[in-house]
C-alpha cells in the first residue's frame, strides 16, 4: 500500500454565499456528518443572516476548524450553507475515494494525528488549517481496494447508528415521563448556584508536561448522556488533584462551545472515575442531594425552560459559545418535592437501565469498529 499526502489528493472548495441564502443550513457533527441544523438543535440556533456562510456542493468535505480532532467532518450531500467556522476541501476522485477518504480522517489513526497540526494558544481549542491537514499522509491502495474497505466500514458502522437512535428514543421517553409529572405545574424555583453550591472548572492538558493521565473530550458531556468512552491521554505540568477528577456527585455542563445549543448542556457519571480528569471546557458542581435527585437534575436541566435561560447568558468569543460559573448559579431550575423527584427517578429508572444496556453494546460496537479501522488501514482487511 502506497501513501499521499493529503494535499495530493485535494483542494479547497466552498465560497461565501452572499445573497444565495435559499439552502438548507448544515451544522457538521462527530458521529453523523453533515446534519440539517433545524433537525440537529432541532430548532433554529443559527441567523437566517447567512450571507457569511459558505456554500457546499454535493461531496464536498467540510470540518470544524478547532473541533476535528473529535470527528467533527463529514460530506455535504447536497448544496446547503455551513457556518464560516469550517474549512471545506474536495477531494479528486480520479486519486480518491470520497467515501475511504472520509473513512480514514475520521479514524483513530488520524484522529491522533491532528494536534501535531494544529495552533493555537490553548490546547483544546488549536486551529487545523487547510494547509496543515495537507501533510496528513494518507494511506493509499488502488481505486478498487478503496471502495472495497469504505463499503465494509458502512456496513460495520450501521449497527452503531442503530443503537444511537435507540438511545435517543429512550432519551425521549425520559423526558415524556417528566413532562407528564411536572409540565406546568407551580414547584420552588431554585438557582443553580444554590443547587450546586461549589462549581469549579476542568483542567486541560499541557503542550508539554511530565505527567500523563486520560482527559475526557467535550463530547464525553455534549452527547447525550455521560460518555466516558470520549477520552484521550495528555501530558500534564503537574499530576491532576483529586477534584478535578470524575465523581458520581458532580453534575458536569459544558463551558464553551461554536454551537449555542450546545453550551451549557449537562450530565452526571453514576459511578465514581478516578482515573478520569475533566477538561477546563466543563464545569462541574457539587450537587446538594439534599435539594435535588441527580437523575431529576439531568432532565430538568436540558428541558427548554432551562435550555433558553442558558442560551440568552451565553456569550459568544470568536464563534464560541461561553457560559461561566457564576452566570450558571443563576439559572433557575423548577425543583418539585423530594418525594415526586424520587417517584420520576423510580419510573425512569428502568429506562434508564435499558439506556446502559444499550450505550455498553454501542461501546463494544465502537471498539469492534476501531479494530476493523485499524486493520483495514494497515491493508490487512
Amino acid at each position: 500500500m502506497t501513501t499521499a499526502m493529503l494535499a495530493d489528493l485535494i483542494r479547497p472548495a466552498g465560497r461565501r454565499a452572499g445573497e444565495q441564502s435559499n439552502f438548507p443550513v448544515y451544522s457538521v457533527t462527530k458521529h453523523s456528518g453533515f446534519v440539517p441544523s433545524l433537525e440537529y438543535f432541532r430548532k433554529q440556533v443559527f441567523s437566517r443572516d447567512v450571507e457569511g456562510y459558505k456554500l457546499v456542493e454535493p461531496g464536498d468535505f467540510a470540518y470544524a476548524t478547532i473541533h476535528l480532532d473529535e470527528g467533527s467532518i463529514g460530506i455535504a450531500p447536497e448544496r446547503g450553507l455551513i457556518s464560516p467556522m469550517y474549512t471545506v476541501f474536495r477531494a479528486n476522485e480520479s486519486l480518491v475515494d470520497a467515501d475511504y477518504l472520509i473513512r480514514f480522517l475520521k479514524s483513530p489513526r488520524a484522529l491522533a494525528h491532528y494536534p501535531q497540526l494544529g495552533k493555537g494558544a490553548v490546547h483544546r481549542r488549536k486551529a487545523i488549517s487547510l494547509a496543515a491537514l495537507g501533510s496528513l499522509p494518507i494511506p493509499l491502495p488502488p481505486l478498487a481496494e478503496q471502495r472495497r474497505i469504505a463499503a465494509i466500514l458502512d456496513w460495520a458502522d450501521k449497527i452503531r447508528t442503530k443503537r444511537r437512535r435507540i438511545v435517543g428514543h429512550l432519551d425521549a421517553l425520559v423526558d415524556s415521563v417528566f413532562m407528564d409529572m411536572f409540565a406546568a405545574k407551580d414547584f420552588d424555583a431554585i438557582n443553580g448556584g444554590t443547587l450546586m453550591p461549589s462549581m469549579r472548572n476542568g483542567l486541560s492538558p499541557a503542550t508539554a508536561g511530565g505527567h500523563s493521565a486520560t482527559v475526557l473530550t467535550l463530547s464525553s458531556v455534549t452527547q447525550g448522556g455521560f460518555d466516558p468512552e470520549a477520552k484521550k491521554v495528555g501530558q500534564f505540568a503537574a499530576e491532576p488533584p483529586a477534584d478535578k477528577r470524575v465523581s458520581r456527585r458532580d453534575f458536569m455542563m459544558c463551558r464553551g462551545n461554536g454551537n449555542r445549543s450546545l453550551v451549557g448542556v449537562g450530565t452526571y457519571s453514576r459511578e465514581d472515575r478516578p482515573d478520569l480528569v475533566f477538561p477546563d471546557t466543563v464545569i462541574a458542581g457539587r450537587v446538594d442531594t439534599s435539594l435535588v435527585n441527580m437523575d431529576y437534575l439531568e432532565v430538568a436541566w436540558r428541558q427548554q425552560d432551562v435550555r433558553s435561560q442558558i442560551e440568552a447568558i451565553a456569550r459568544t468569543t470568536n464563534g464560541t459559545f461561553k457560559v461561566n460559573q457564576q452566570t450558571l448559579s443563576a439559572v433557575v431550575v423548577s425543583v418539585p418535592p423530594m418525594d415526586l423527584q424520587l417517584v420520576f427517578a423510580e419510573r425512569a429508572a428502568s429506562v434508564l437501565v435499558r439506556r446502559q444496556t444499550v450505550t455498553r453494546a454501542l461501546n463494544h460496537d465502537d471498539e469492534l469498529f476501531t479494530s476493523l479501522q485499524a486493520r483495514a488501514f494497515r491493508g490487512e482487511l
